[in-house]
């Protein structure tokens, strides 16, 4: 068996690069992996037909095993990675077709099986020094899980919290009870749940990521039928920076950095409680760039540290060490870029 499949760089040169968009997935076996500032690990969930994040932007190499099916690595910059169903529609018998404007991705509406947010405690148990872990059967394929959390008082469940109603799902799922590890009295407890949303679209999920999008504009989703709509949710990163007013008064230390308030993440309301296949797919984090100021302390030339990683686009936000006299400006343009990653095969340690 060769040590990397066909696609991958030759043995004894770790270091590749993925470039936007571009995924890889190894031979069978144990590796050390630095996957980088733009690169992900991902491991295919079957049930959704997604490919979940499973890491990214680690300082440190970890050890991976990777199955030659179910495990890849997975450069999504630039790329729509995830959807957050803004109106559920209705009257839906099959899922609808979802189409995108752009980037040539894939995706599946998910119709009806919502875990209502209200769920039953039939027993409140007793002598709980925890809240217990709670766990919602999984649905059928191309279904979504729903997940929940329990609150206790004076030893007793007392609340229940849905913080992702799922969707998919056939039947009233079941739910159990598992007593924290730490807690060795606690029993009896039960929950029961319904289903909600017949009949609409309970969640959209990227089924293929597609590739970069560089216009700088969110690809937008159409329905074949009904009236449901959902927002994309990109992974994009800064690609470059333009000086648009220069200001003055900037110190030499003068930085830029963006703030999630100057937008950058995506902040749509979600028809129905969750985001386990909508914001929660990649390592979201600010972009960071130093920037050199001239002799009157204008802004003159960017240099990107590090692009970040956003769902949305951002607005810059101008950092400095002393308040300039005039305010400067930059722009931010958004792709995806080239991530470096090395995979070297723990038997050659």
């Amino acid at each position: 068996m060769p040590l990397f499949s066909d696609a991958a760089p030759a043995t004894g040169s770790p270091i590749f690069q993925l470039a936007a968009g571009q995924t890889f997935q190894p031979d069978p076996g144990w590796y050390w992996v630095h996957s980088g500032l733009y690169a992900n690990l991902q491991r295919y969930d079957s049930r959704a037909g997604v490919w979940r994040y499973a890491g990214a932007a680690d300082p440190y190499m970890r050890q991976v095993y990777f199955d030659g099916t179910t495990a890849r690595l997975c450069n999504p910059t630039g790329c729509a990675v995830a959807a957050v169903v803004t109106t559920a529609g209705s009257g839906y018998a099959t899922a609808p077709t979802v189409t995108p404007s752009a980037g040539a991705s894939t995706w599946q509406a998910i119709v009806g099986g919502a875990v209502s947010t209200t769920a039953t405690i039939t027993s409140v148990g007793s002598g709980y020094a925890y809240p217990p872990v709670l766990l919602i059967e999984q649905p059928p394929n191309f279904g979504v899980q729903a997940t929940g959390s329990v609150a206790i008082s004076n030893g007793t469940i007392s609340a229940v919290t849905i913080t992702n109603q799922g969707a998919g799902y056939l039947y009233p799922p079941n739910v159990s009870l598992f007593n924290d590890f730490r807690d060795m009295t606690g029993s009896n407890g039960q929950v029961s749940v319904g289903l909600t949303g017949a009949g609409t679209v309970t969640a959209v999920v990227c089924t293929n990521h597609g590739n970069p999008i560089t216009s700088g504009t969110i690809p937008t989703l159409a329905f074949g039928s009904g009236s449901a709509a959902a927002t994309i949710v990109m992974d994009w990163t800064v690609t470059s920076v333009s000086v648009t007013t220069a200001g003055a008064g900037y110190s030499a230390a003068a930085s830029v950095a963006t703030a999630v308030g100057a937008g950058g993440f995506n902040t749509s309301t979600a028809a129905y409680v969750g985001t386990d296949t909508s914001v929660e797919m990649s390592a979201w984090r600010e972009a960071k760039v130093a920037i050199v100021t001239s002799a009157a302390g204008g802004l003159t030339t960017p240099t990107i540290i590090d692009g970040g990683r956003y769902s949305a686009i951002p607005a810059p936000a101008i950092y400095s060490s002393t308040t300039p006299t005039t305010v400067g400006a930059l722009a931010f343009t958004m792709g995806g870029v080239t991530a470096d990653v090395l995979l070297l095969p723990m038997q050659q340690i």
